[in-house]
């Protein structure tokens, strides 16, 4: 062949359409217990010249992980020097940590690392996790709070298998691992459990 016709044939291939294949999108199937809304937050209230809204990234009633110390995420409307404080306990009352977190400079998706506090969840044992920004430490009624329930199960799925763990239902393992892929099927996901974050 001559150098010409290899030339035009390379050429041809480079501007012919370039088709990639999506990712599958994933089915969310939470279990159905017919329990309770354990799912607290999404308020906003007015702090300085804005206002500010918090949210539970967590279907509204309480969610699985295998893991005992699970990454556990939330949203936050926007900036603020004002303290955010995490906590978790269990549903009788008894606290297993409280902890301040960084200040949020700037809106987004916020991830709090069990392990770093090495906390542990036993298996079958329901508790609540909360997060409050705290405009005013004198008067902590103006918090603004979001809270959520989690409960450890044992799985056989392992962690990167997003699609069995959509299936299965494992709420905190399975955004976990696609917030560390950083996949593009967030939003979508958010949306299957009904939590609508930004505008």
């Amino acid at each position: 062949m001559k150098k010409s016709a290899v030339k035009s044939a390379l050429l041809s291939m480079l501007l012919l359409p370039v088709f990639v294949n999506a990712e599958p999108a994933l089915m969310l199937n939470l279990p159905k217990t017919g329990a309770p809304e354990t799912r607290i937050g999404g308020g906003t209230r007015g702090i300085g010249k804005s206002e500010i809204s918090v949210q539970a990234l967590a279907p509204a009633q309480t969610a699985l992980t295998s893991q005992a110390a699970p990454t556990l995420y939330f949203y936050v409307s926007g900036g603020s020097n004002s303290t955010i404080e995490f906590s978790m306990g269990t549903e009788s009352g008894e606290s297993l940590t409280e902890q301040t977190l960084p200040a949020v400079s700037k809106a987004g998706i916020q991830a709090v690392k069990l392990s770093d506090f090495n906390v542990q969840l036993e298996k079958g044992k329901e508790y609540r996790w909360t997060v409050a920004v705290v405009s005013d430490p004198e008067n902590r009624g103006k918090d603004v709070i979001a809270s959520a329930t989690i409960r450890r199960e044992d799985t056989n799925i392992a962690l990167n298998d997003t699609k069995k763990l959509a299936e299965a239902g494992v709420w905190y393992d399975l955004l976990q691992t696609l917030s560390e892929q950083k996949s593009p099927q967030i939003p979508a996901l958010l949306k299957q459990a009904d939590i609508h974050i930004g505008n």
